[in-house]
Parts: structure tokens; sequence; C-alpha cells
């Protein structure tokens, strides 16, 4: 079951425009290093630019790529580790996980005893009416069999059951029956391997061909619903039961621990197929396919009897992979797919020490206690204006690095020589916490650097990855608002544009100097100009982001001019990349952003704070007269 649910994805995209890795940056080829006042963004990047020049065959290289690269570098470390460091109990867990995948001999020594009690639920079918009941157990039991059901929260944080047809060990329920030659074959492959699973979990010689005919007919006949069947529809749940019939889908609900007013769900022919066969399939036909359902769903986690012909259907002959992947790679595939958030406690408690997580998100907090100052002071802001814009201030959620509570995972243990039982208490685990998890739900995992505002959410997010050098380190200089700090202002700056008639008439009239200041910047040093129309919202986030965490800072007293200093050179540091100058150039019809020498010298020059924090003359590359500075909410 995905922890990400779809209403995130559509508020993401129009944030996304304006965050951190996409941005374009101009390459610097100045033979000598100039000096704060003529170019800031080459005098504070010299070193950086020397020591990274452009990989061959690349359009752009930048600090960027290197974090984003260190991010998935620890990942892995977490991924490939089965020791974890003292204390790190969440890394414990996922250590003894790993281990039980590479732990062949407990598997092979295990036999059927790891599926034995789901084999019994199974066993207790008698008559019809005991398949639904059956059917609920083994979904508490770790087992979602016949159906499959999600729980999410809707964007008002409600929780809601999706509900949708499973059943089918073929990936496409036109594989079944068809006349097509080359998906013949593994029809019959797949009919095969029913056979010896349900061999292997104790159907008899003389009823094998009989009991493996029987779960392909049932299948197919719910394939061919699935493939009439209408997309989801929201219903209240007791419409939804109704719907369900006989399946008792109050219960499967129960096993989910959700008790949901409304239920998304497919169109009504899978679960009349689901009835039909209720109604008419004999309980030994039942204990047939639900026992081969139990076999194909486990067999990943069996020993080889069970895993052999899984892995030759769905890995070499499917996939198409020259031979089966290893259970460890499979187990931490798995786990980043369905438990992302299990793979976020466990990185956040090796790569953000608490103390640098509680700094930032000091500062997140200093930065929106900057924006509603801001707001009292904008006297070119309506009264209305200011409520409203103070009101999503307020209501914003800022979550800094992984907020599931770690003991939330106190009762998810393994074993290192019982892999299936591990799947299976992790699945009743992602049951228990269905709905924590929901609400806990992030667009990117922890080890993604990601600062972003969710509008639907009113949410502002910042990843842990995110916390390190050159955004954030332990020494806690106020380079740390000038690099973090401004990248949640700039996101918070987002949350306040909803501006409507007169404020928003006074908000362009603020902001459409910015057009005319850069599109007279060169591009890449030569005649290709910036387009200051393209990149005219982010030129707004970034001198926004910058002004509302230089009054952060400010917060405090007046920083010295050591501390100055470091605010800009912060912001300068982020923002060092190479770049091939054809693709630099080309990017100007396209791009949404400026080239990183003007995200940094482009909003510096219309900060006075930095013309004295560096003793820049009005007039120079630096500092614009004070008459075409832009003041957005200073």
């Amino acid at each position: 079951m995905s922890s990400r649910p779809k209403p995130l994805l559509a508020p993401l995209l129009g944030s996304l425009l304006l965050t951190l890795a996409a941005a374009p940056v101009a390459a610097q080829r100045a033979p000598a290093v100039p000096q704060a006042c003529a170019d800031f963004y080459s005098h504070t990047n010299a070193a950086w630019l020397r020591a990274n020049p452009l990989p061959a065959n690349a359009d752009h290289f930048s600090r960027w790529d290197q974090l984003i690269a260190l991010g998935r570098t620890q990942r892995d470390q977490v991924l490939a580790a089965t020791t974890a460091p003292a204390g790190a109990t969440v890394s414990v867990r996922l250590a003894d996980l790993f281990a039980s995948a590479e732990n062949e001999a407990a598997i092979e020594a295990a036999g059927l005893r790891p599926i034995e009690p789901l084999l019994a639920i199974v066993n207790r079918i008698k008559r019809t009416k005991d398949v639904a009941k059956a059917v609920a157990s083994l979904h508490a039991a770790g087992m979602p069999v016949l159906v499959d059901l999600q729980v999410l929260r809707d964007n008002t944080g409600k929780p809601y059951a999706q509900v949708g047809p499973a059943g089918m060990g073929l990936p496409d329920p036109g594989f079944y029956a068809s006349t097509d030659p080359l998906v013949q074959p593994v029809e019959q492959k797949y009919q095969a391997a029913v056979s010896e699973w349900l061999r292997l979990t104790g159907t008899p010689a003389n009823k094998l061909a009989a009991e493996t005919a029987a779960v392909l007919q049932i299948e197919r006949d719910l394939a061919k619903s699935v493939l009439a069947a209408a997309p989801f529809q929201v219903m209240a749940a007791k419409d939804a039961a109704k719907v369900a019939g006989a399946l008792d889908l109050d219960g499967v609900l129960t096993a989910h621990g959700l008790k949901a007013s409304q239920v998304a769900m497919t169109g009504p022919g899978f679960f009349q197929a689901v009835n039909q066969h209720l109604a008419k399939t004999k309980p030994e036909l039942w204990r047939a396919y639900l026992r081969a359902q139990i076999a194909r769903d486990m067999a990943p986690t069996l020993g080889k009897a069970f895993h052999g012909p899984w892995a030759d259907l769905y890995e070499v002959t499917l996939a198409g992979q020259p031979a089966p992947t290893s259970r460890a790679i499979r187990a931490r595939q798995v786990l980043e797919a369905r438990v992302p958030e299990f793979l976020d406690a466990a990185y956040t408690q090796r790569f953000l020490p608490v103390p640098r997580q509680q700094r930032a998100q000091a500062i997140a907090t200093a930065v929106k206690a900057s924006a509603l100052a801001a707001v009292d002071r904008a006297a070119w802001l309506s009264a209305e204006g200011k409520a409203g814009a103070r009101q999503r201030l307020e209501a914003m959620q800022v979550q800094v690095g992984s907020e599931v509570p770690d003991n939330v995972f106190d009762d998810l243990r393994f074993s290192r020589d019982d892999l299936a039982g591990n799947v299976l208490n992790l699945r009743r685990w992602l049951m228990k916490y269905a709905l924590v998890r929901a609400r806990f739900a992030w667009p990117a995992e922890q080890w993604q650097p990601l600062v972003v505002w969710l509008p639907q959410e009113n949410r502002l997010l910042v990843t842990a990855a995110t916390l390190q050098p050159p955004l954030l380190d332990d020494g806690g200089s106020a380079a740390d608002f000038g690099g973090l700090g401004a990248l949640v202002g700039q996101q918070m700056s987002l949350a306040l544009q909803t501006w409507s008639g007169a404020d928003a008439a006074a908000w362009n009239a603020r902001t459409q100097p910015l057009v005319a200041q850069y599109n007279v910047y060169s591009a890449t040093g030569g005649a290709t100009r910036v387009n200051g129309t393209r990149s005219f919202a982010q030129n707004q986030a970034d001198l926004a982001g910058l002004e509302l965490a230089w009054g952060a800072l400010n917060a405090g007293g007046a920083p010295d001019a050591n501390a100055s200093k470091a605010f800009f050179t912060g912001w300068a540091t982020l923002w060092a990349r190479q770049d091939k100058a054809t693709a630099l150039a080309a990017a100007q019809a396209t791009a949404d952003h400026a080239p990183s020498k003007w995200r940094v010298n482009g909003p510096l020059a219309n900060l006075p704070a930095f013309g004295q924090a560096f003793g820049c003359r009005a007039g120079s590359a630096m500092q614009r007269p004070a008459k075409q500075q832009v003041a957005l909410w200073r």
C-alpha cells in the first residue's frame, strides 16, 4: 500500500517550479576572482568553481547535484546495512529485516511454518458463508487477499478507504484467456506455478488438476469483470457495503482498523463477480483459491520450492531479467516503495542529529515570525489583505525533517531468521498505523533534498537531506539564515501571494521592476540575455526569501559585520554551478529561473544591508542606486 496519497501530487507541481534543484546557473570563466562588490557570485564561489569543472558530456553540475548525490549515497548506506549504530533503534530493526532476507539457511529450514497460521484460517472454511469471514481474517493477519484496500486521507484530513480488485496472479487482466501467441505461454506457466503451490500447501495428487483449474477459472472471471469495470467512485460506506454484498466489506475495513464514512470503490462489476462465486463455488474450491493466493503472495519469502516458480514467472519471464533478483535487494526495493517512512526514520536517525534538526526548526520559526511582522508593517496592504496573509501564515504547518515519532515503530520488531514472519509483521503494522502514515505522508523521501510549500495543505516541508552543508551545519552561524532561512522564506512568500483587487495591484507594482532588472543581465557573458519575464516568479521569491530571512536574523539584534557577511555568503554558496554555455543560452527560451550568477547577484544588489556589509558604493554592480532598488517586504 502506498503511503503517498495521490491528492498531494497536483499542488506539488506548481510549487516545484520554485524549488531548489531545477534552477539553471551561469558558468564562470573569469581568469581572476572579482571583488565582492563587482560579482559576489564569482567572488564567493571561486574555489568551488575551480575544484569542480564541468564533467564530460554533462550540461551542468552544481552544489545541488552534489547534495542530491550525497542523499542517495546515505540512503544506500542505510539500505545496505545489516548492522546499525547503537541507539539507532529504527536502524537496528531495519538491519534485522535485511539480515533475515539474506539468511537462506533459515528460510529453507522454516518450510511451511511461517504460513501455517494463514493456511489454518483457510482450512476452517466449511461452508460458503465462511469465506467472507476468512477473507477478513486473512486481511487482519497481514494477508490482503481478494480485494485491495488502502487507507488514505482527503484534503481535509478525513480518512477514507480506497477499495479495488485484487486476487489475480497475472499482472494484467487481459493476460487471462488471451489468444495472443506471445501471452498464452505466460498463462500456461502461471498455471503450472499455481499447481505447484497447491501441491506444496496440501492438495492431494488426485485433486490437483481440478483445483488448479478452479483457481484459474475464478481468476479469469475476476479479470473479465475488471476489464469492464468503471473507474473509482466515491460513495457512502453503507452503499459500498451493499455493492460488496456477501463479501462483508465492513469486516475487511475493521481488519484494517478503519471506520470510514466514505469509500472510493471500483464499479460494481468486480464485486458482482466475487458474489457470484460466493454463491456458486464450493467451499473446497474456495480453500484452494485462497491457499494459492497465500502461496503466491508469500513465495518470495519462502524456500526454493515456492520461490523458484515465482521468480521464474515474475522476474525472468515477465520482467525479462536474466536471473532472479536476490531476496536482500528485493527486500530493500519493497521497503523503499511501500514503507518509505520506515526508511525515512532510519535515515533521519543516522544523518540528522537532533540539535541540528532543532536549530533548523528554530530558523523556520524565526522566518515565519519575520514574515508575520513584515505583513503587519506593509503599508501597501489593505486590512483585509493583512488579515488573510496572517491567517495563512499562522495556519501553515512547517515540518522540518521527519516528524514520525520513533515510538510508532515500537511494535515493529523483526527476527534475523524469519523473513516471512517479518513480512507479515510489517503488513500488520502497516494496517495498524495506516491513518498515522497518511497524516505524515510526504511528497519526497527524507534522503531527497527538498524545500517546498504545498498549497492545498498549506504545509511547508524541509527534508532531512536538505539539512546539511551548504544549507546548514553544526556550527550555528548566520550563514544558516542566508541558506536554509532564505529558502524557507522563499516558500513562505509563495503562500502570501494570493492577493486580489488593490492588494494585487500593489504587489505587482512592487515586483514589476524585477523584469527590467533581469532583462539586462547576460546569461552567458555574451549577447544572450536573461529572460526576466520567464524568471519573474522565481526572482520575486528569491528576493522575498532573503528579505524575510534577514529580518529573522535581525530579530535577535543587529548582526555584527562577520555575521552579516556570513548571511549573504550562505545564500551565494547555494547556487554554485557549472554550465555548458550553449545549453545555458538555449535554456533562456524555456527556463523559469535566472542563471545562478543572477540568483545571487540580482537579489543582493537590491539589499542595502549587503552594500553595508561589504562596503559597496552606491551604483556599483552589487549595489543598485537607492531609487532603483526593489523592496518587497522591507
